[in-house]
């Protein structure tokens, strides 16, 4: 205080002499984050995204717009700072995806207060068929009035010696005209049809499921309840057809669909494997639609043997998106996994990759940056018991616990082994702001991936926090690596570069900062926008 009251005082020094300046860039405290790739892992350029349905009203890049695009391959979604989410009441919305030459997708996303993770977004080309899919097309003569002339089966049949049974019959009566959405019988050509089904075991295929994952939220069930949750597919097909070129919505009387069951399916209503007799539930999606939700159908009841294999059929009389199984709904919007492991009190950083299976199936995926202030991460409409197990992964998959998923309201407890982080890598960095000599010592929080030089694919190294990181997952023994760094809407790429067990740095002009050799000008313009609105 006498110092304050004497300032300018010859006897007293600056208050400021030597003080760190402490600011918090996170201004958005709750966000979701997507990684968006193609089909062969490998970012996408021009991509437009869009808020499409949901709880949008409060959600912003994490620059406060209303303006998402790719940064990177990632998209962040940040919640306005007036408005908390939290596990019992998140926010949930959804995102449309599109590019020139990729289908269009449109993805789930749930905020919470705490992490839900990078969700994996997957676009593919319409020429693509991933793996696991299987597609026939056929083209039938109509007659002039757009009538079916004769009966006519549409088959899908996967070539011998897959690792699933897939195989879709469509039984067009004769006489069958094709409406489209407003019921107009549309005539003038041929039909053209387009039938594909997926092995849902296949992680691969299940991209291609709508939303990429088998976790669904808004799902109106047989009695008109919406419910969030996840599928258990025992089949699905997916039915597409035109005349002339226009798009078949509707039939003039029911069409008969047929498909064979996986003979791995296991019912989550009972926990038994499928037998004759078993009854399943036929849901719908239309994926026409920027606003659809599934849709529960009717009931269909499976036939055949284990020697024979098994199928059902059902009567519909429009065009769609079919699944045969189980819907399981979740109790809890999101459902909490905690880690716990001494390396984390250490300051350690490991990326891992979580997965929720169900029989086999991978029912969503995501990845996410664990350390001690992150123990506790979210799942999205996870579905409760019928076997629904965690499995935690490290970044290349290698598998490092898989564990049933804990009682509703509890919270699974994972214990992580030492990752033998020997020997550990420490990067921090400092900001100095351009005439300035005092170092700002909390820096933004920022996702950081890396991969080593003369790769292709980026790999996820985890959040920086506060311009932090310590990972066991680079090494110091003169491997170079490139680093991208993803922080609000820019991405910042070095390449070539090498790292010791301590990495300090300054990112400033001062002597011994750093600035950047190859876009010195820019980093700077950048520094010093961001420093003017410290």
């Amino acid at each position: 205080m006498t110092c304050f009251l004497l300032w300018g005082a010859a006897s007293c020094e600056s208050p400021l002499k030597d003080f760190n300046l402490v600011i918090s860039s996170d201004v958005i405290k709750h966000s979701a984050t997507l990684q968006v790739r193609d089909a062969e892992n490998q970012p996408v350029n021009n991509v437009t995204i869009k808020l499409l349905s949901g709880d949008t009203e409060d959600i912003y890049n994490l620059s406060g717009y209303k303006d998402f695009k790719l940064v990177g391959d990632l998209v962040t979604f940040g919640v306005d700072p007036k408005r908390t989410p939290t596990v019992e009441n998140p926010i949930n919305f959804r995102v449309e995806i599109s590019g020139a030459g990729f289908l269009t997708k449109v993805v789930p996303v749930t905020i919470a207060d705490i992490s839900t993770g990078i969700i994996p977004v997957q676009l593919v080309k319409p020429t693509e068929i991933p793996d696991g899919v299987e597609v026939v097309e056929e083209v039938v003569d109509l007659g002039s009035n757009g009538t079916l002339p004769v009966a006519t089966t549409i088959t899908l049949d996967a070539p011998a010696g897959q690792s699933e049974s897939i195989k879709v019959d469509i039984a067009l009566p004769a006489g069958l005209q094709f409406q489209d959405e407003n019921g107009a019988v549309i005539t003038g050509g041929a039909l053209t049809a387009n039938v594909s089904s997926m092995d849902v075991n296949d992680p691969a295929a299940v991209a291609s499921f709508p939303g990429g994952t088998l976790t669904a939220e808004g799902v109106v069930g047989p009695n008109g309840e919406t419910q969030a949750g996840a599928f258990n597919p025992a089949a699905t097909t997916v039915i597409k057809m035109s005349v002339g070129g226009k798009s078949v919505r509707r039939f003039s009387s029911p069409i008969q669909v047929a498909m064979t069951v996986s003979p791995n399916f296991v019912d989550a209503s009972t926990g038994q494997p499928v037998t004759a007799g078993t009854e399943l539930s036929i849901y719908s999606y239309d994926e026409t639609d920027p606003n659809a939700v599934w849709q529960y159908e009717k009931n269909a009841v499976v036939t055949g043997s284990a020697q024979t294999g098994y199928s059902l059929s059902f009567a519909v009389d429009h065009l769609t998106t079919f699944v045969a199984g189980n819907f399981v709904a979740s109790c809890e919007p999101v459902s909490r996994v905690t880690f716990s492991a001494d390396w984390m009190e250490e300051g350690f950083t490991l990326p891992v990759i979580i997965s929720v299976v169900q029989y086999g199936k991978i029912l969503t995926a995501g990845v996410y940056s664990i350390n001690k202030d992150t123990k506790t991460i979210g799942l999205t409409h996870v579905p409760q018991g019928g076997g629904v197990e965690i499995a935690v992964y490290t970044n290349v998959g290698i598998l490092i616990d898989q564990v049933p998923l804990a009682a509703c309201g509890s919270a699974t407890m994972i214990n992580i082994p030492d990752p033998n982080p020997e020997p550990a890598v420490t990067l921090q960095l400092y900001v100095r702001c351009p005439g300035q000599t005092n170092v700002i010592t909390v820096v933004p929080t920022f996702q950081l991936q890396y991969r080593i030089s003369g790769t292709s694919t980026w790999e996820y190294l985890g959040v920086v926090t506060d311009g932090y990181i310590r990972t066991s997952l680079l090494k110091s023994d003169g491997t170079l690596y490139d680093f991208r760094a993803v922080w609000n809407e820019r991405v910042k790429v070095v390449g070539n570069h090498t790292v010791q067990e301590d990495n300090r740095g300054t990112v400033g002009v001062g002597s011994g900062d750093i600035i950047g050799e190859h876009a010195g000008d820019t980093n700077l313009a950048i520094l010093t926008e961001e420093c003017n609105e410290l």
